[in-house]
């Protein structure tokens, strides 16, 4: 049947511009700063479908699209992959920001519903974790919201998101409730919050660069996101800071908080198998494997109420953890890892060291 005789029958219907403007007057209402700023920005949509909703949500903005990636393209021949999470995701947009002397660089995937950033830092660009970015954005939009939060308001992140996020969020005196991974069970809370009316959600976000503010969505969406993004750094830049700046600030209040990702790749039976094995031992004996661990969660057997999930999750004493999942997707185990220390050397040491005992138990 073609498109024609679909259309005919009903079956088939062009969505207009008026869906599209529906979804930005929703978007724009969670607009935080619209102050004037000189601030110069490069996007790039990835050829994805971040480029006409993006591009109206920042208009008034000083904005350059990456012309090379700006149109549709399923093969993404102009990068690698077009993830936001892998840094080569923008290296055209870094090499167009550095010939335009751009001060914010970012990109959105190709269903636009995920984030990557950098800034230009002392001279030069510096790209923003999904952790730190959504740390970035909790403090932004609590202090620009803290007039109208109450003691119903609320965060929700994923179980191996950062803590710094939501600590921020507990200063303000928000509520914080966790989810397993996977952005639907972020959505999964609004609805609840709705019919209940016992909460407010105010933000949610997970580490894997998606985040959500406001309930005109229920998954992550990186229209609102970049919007917010930029805003906020020109609420900085209009301050002499850059969101680097803004992040130090952060860590100097809050604490140091390093986090990483390890993906081991464990292919076939035999891998899948290992998975297997590896998840039991460390079920039976993870506490020995690792010193001063203050709490270990075993998703599998249900916390809360969250639904049993194979994950584990170690809290050590100075509330540093990690934690181990397999992908549900893929031949991966996950490992996540998240150090808090007052010196940064320390915690980098501290990653490192953690990270080869982990590689010496999985690959030994």
């Amino acid at each position: 049947m073609d498109l024609e005789e679909a259309a005919k029958k009903g079956l088939y219907q062009s969505i207009g511009s008026e869906v599209l403007d529906a979804f930005l007057t929703e978007v724009k209402k969670q607009s935080l700063y619209e102050e004037p700023s000189n601030i110069k920005i490069v996007y790039t949509p990835l050829h994805g479908t971040g480029n006409i909703p993006v591009r109206k949500i920042l208009e008034g903005m000083n904005i350059s699209v990456v012309k090379e990636q700006e149109l549709p393209d399923g093969n993404f021949s102009t990068v690698r992959s077009p993830n936001p999470e892998e840094k080569d995701a923008l290296t055209l947009a870094l090499k167009q920001a550095e010939r335009e002397d751009a001060d914010l660089v970012f990109g959105t995937d190709p269903d636009c519903d995920r984030i990557g950033a950098g800034v230009k830092h002392d001279g030069k660009y510096v790209l923003i974790t999904g952790n730190q970015m959504g740390a970035l954005l909790v403090n932004f939009v609590l202090n620009m919201k803290k007039d109208s939060l109450n003691s119903k308001s609320t965060l929700v992140k994923t179980i191996v998101t950062s803590e710094l996020g939501a600590n921020i969020a507990r200063s303000f005196g928000l509520q914080v409730a966790e989810t397993l991974t996977g952005f639907k069970y972020i959505g999964d809370q609004i609805n609840r919050y709705e019919k209940s009316g016992d909460r407010e959600f105010i933000i949610g976000y997970e580490e894997s660069y998606g985040y959500l503010v406001g309930t005109h969505a229920r998954d992550k969406d990186a229209v609102v996101s970049s919007m917010l993004v930029c805003q906020m750094a020109a609420y900085y830049y209009n301050q002499g800071k850059t969101l680097i700046d803004a992040l130090n600030d952060i860590y100097d209040k809050y604490g140091y908080y390093l986090d990483s990702l390890d993906t081991f790749v464990l292919k076939g039976i035999e891998g899948a198998q290992k998975i297997q094995s590896l998840m039991t031992e460390f079920r039976e004996n993870g506490s020995k494997f690792f010193d001063n661990i203050k709490k270990v969660y075993d998703f599998s057997k249900g916390i809360a109420d969250l639904p049993k999930e194979n994950v584990l999750k170690y809290i050590f004493e100075d509330g540093s953890w990690l934690a181990i999942r397999p992908s549900g997707t893929e031949p991966k185990l996950k490992v996540y890892y998240s150090i808090q220390d007052k010196s940064r050397e320390n915690a980098h040491a501290r990653l490192d060291a953690l990270k080869a005992h982990l590689h010496e138990i999985i690959n030994g």
